[in-house]
């Protein structure tokens, strides 16, 4: 188990993983800048070379890591997005009962969307000044991710893979030509370390 770091060397290790060069982290850290330039950086050299702040400095790095990256529980419900989402979702009633697309960030299952596509018609003949929006919504393909969430979850028998001889028939196997094979090679690895007769010229 990881010693207590100081105060200071907490802070000398965060002021790294900040990318500070070391010797602006020893002397941002509290530690005594007086001393000539040359020496700070042995300092600081060492500083950093102690097992206990190298073993933080791995921690904050994967810590950093861990949360760039999706969890199992985030990717997870991604997919439940995708498989829950309707194109109702994405749509709303108005008043005199006509259906428009609303489409907004407090929306659910947004990462079911795909592609929006708006186009702008003119309503009636081309001459109107009127002019009405269309507006095509494309959804993911529930399809798809229901199958990925069942691999991830396990769900499927492990795939049988058959092979299969010429024709599609079973596979001949002639064992005694392996076995003669077989043999051959090991008499030629035995050949091969013999040690060669000793011969006096």
């Amino acid at each position: 188990m990881r010693k207590t770091l100081t105060p200071k060397q907490e802070k000398f290790v965060r002021n790294l993983f900040e990318g500070m060069s070391q010797r602006e982290a020893y002397i941002n850290a509290g530690y005594s800048s007086k001393s000539s330039p040359a020496i700070l950086d042995i300092r600081a050299c060492e500083a950093a070379k102690a097992s206990k702040v190298l073993v933080r400095l791995e921690e904050l790095r994967k810590k950093a890591e861990d949360k760039s990256v999706a969890s199992v529980l985030e990717r997870k419900q991604v997919l439940t997005e995708i498989i829950r989402a309707r194109h109702t979702d994405f749509m709303t009633c108005s008043a005199d009962g006509v259906w428009f697309h609303d489409i907004g960030p407090e929306k659910l299952n947004l990462a079911a969307l795909k592609q929006i596509q708006t186009t702008t018609m003119p309503f009636g003949d081309k001459e109107s000044p009127d002019k009405v929006l269309l507006t095509k919504v494309e959804l993911n393909d529930p399809i798809r991710a229901i199958a990925e969430l069942n691999k991830m979850g396990g769900d499927y028998a492990p795939e049988k893979h058959e092979l299969s001889g010429k024709d599609g028939g079973p596979i001949e196997i002639d064992h005694r030509a392996a076995l003669i094979g077989r043999i051959n090679n090991i008499v030629a690895r035995s050949r091969e370390k013999q040690i060669p007769e000793r011969t006096d010229g």
